[in-house]
């Protein structure tokens, strides 16, 4: 294309330029206007459309240098320049404003409010804009950035092992709140600790507290990587399960209505799933069932199971069976004890 010295562009893709230049300028002001009197939340359209009108701008750069920045810039290769890394910079502030409202106050927030540390928030922007500056610097104004880049490294490699063990709690931290494996208020087990239900959730560790209402300080980088159940998360239904024995002789058919009617009677105790017995055969003597049933507020499991024992020990009562208890075999040496007998007698 023929550079343009004076007048508005003839050319229709210079047209479209100009077309492109003027929508972008619109929708920057409007963006502009929206940050500073509506709400902060335009800085992210701002940004996006600031981009898009020094991209148009220096892909327009033929003509509209001539035609409006002659007086501002010396030639059109600065003028290309400066579009160019002005593009950079509002991308970068697009960026770091779609960060901070999609993923710290957006996916890592919890109830609305950002738990992301600050100074991992500060980390992040310093990177971010940073990075961008080293790419200006090299790919637009063709400048050396290796010094530059070294010791950013170097700085960065020494606050990274400085802080290791921060960092890693921080990460984990985050790996937690995108796989969101429980929320506050959820009854959890995590791999070999007490169960209990979550109180609190940070960017270095979860607090649980136990039946006994003791509080577990457990750090995100254990909870990362343990088994994690959760008792109430995405679904609250729970199955618990007793043993209780009978006399082999019992009929198994008339023991498992006989506890199945006990179940159906219990304050807690889930109608649907229904409640089942499992008659396991016999062992050690006796013959061994297991009860069934589901809960849907495991926080009142242990009162759940003792209304359950109540209810079934008062239904074998009112017909007349009861309970038996496994057989324990016990074999003595019988030689080993008259020789420690007769070593006792020795000895005095």
């Amino acid at each position: 294309m023929t550079p343009l010295t004076s007048g508005l562009p003839a050319d229709f893709m210079d047209v479209l330029g100009l077309a492109a230049v003027l929508v972008f300028f619109i929708t920057s002001v409007s963006a502009l206007i929206t940050s500073a009197i509506i709400s902060r939340n335009g800085f992210l359209h701002l940004g996006v459309q600031l981009m898009l009108l020094l991209l148009s701008l220096h892909l327009t750069y033929h003509w509209s240098w001539a035609l409006w920045f002659s007086g501002i810039f010396a030639s059109q290769a600065d003028y290309a320049h400066a579009t160019l890394a002005g593009a950079m910079l509002a991308g970068a502030v697009a960026i770091d404003t779609g960060l901070r409202y999609f993923v710290w106050h957006g996916a890592l927030s919890r109830d609305g409010q950002m738990v992301v540390p600050k100074l991992l928030v500060g980390v992040v922007r310093v990177l971010v804009y940073l990075l961008d500056i080293l790419i200006i610097l090299q790919f637009v104004y063709d400048q050396s950035i290796t010094a530059l880049a070294t010791l950013s490294g170097a700085f960065a490699l020494v606050i990274g092992l400085s802080a290791q063990s921060t960092l890693g709690e921080m990460f984990a931290g985050i790996a937690i709140a995108l796989s969101h494996p429980f929320r506050i208020g959820d009854w959890v087990k995590i791999g070999n600790l007490d169960e209990g239900r979550v109180i609190d959730m940070t960017w270095r560790l979860v607090r649980i507290e136990s039946r006994d209402k003791m509080v577990l300080n457990v750090t995100n980088r254990i909870v990362a990587d343990s088994a994690i159940r959760n008792f109430s998360y995405p679904n609250r239904t729970v199955r618990l399960s007793e043993l209780i024995y009978f006399d082999q002789l019992e009929d198994p058919q008339e023991i498992q209505e006989l506890l199945i009617a006990a179940l159906g009677k219990v304050r807690g105790v889930l109608a649907d799933p229904k409640p089942y017995v499992l008659y396991r055969g016999a062992r050690d003597g006796v013959a061994e069932y297991n009860l069934r049933y589901y809960i849907d507020d495991y926080g009142a499991k242990d009162s759940v199971t003792e209304r359950v024992w109540k209810r079934v020990m008062e239904q074998l009562r009112q017909a007349g069976r009861g309970v038996a208890l496994p057989r324990r075999r016990i074999e003595l040496a019988a030689e080993a004890i008259v020789a420690d007998q007769l070593r006792a007698t020795a000895a005095c």
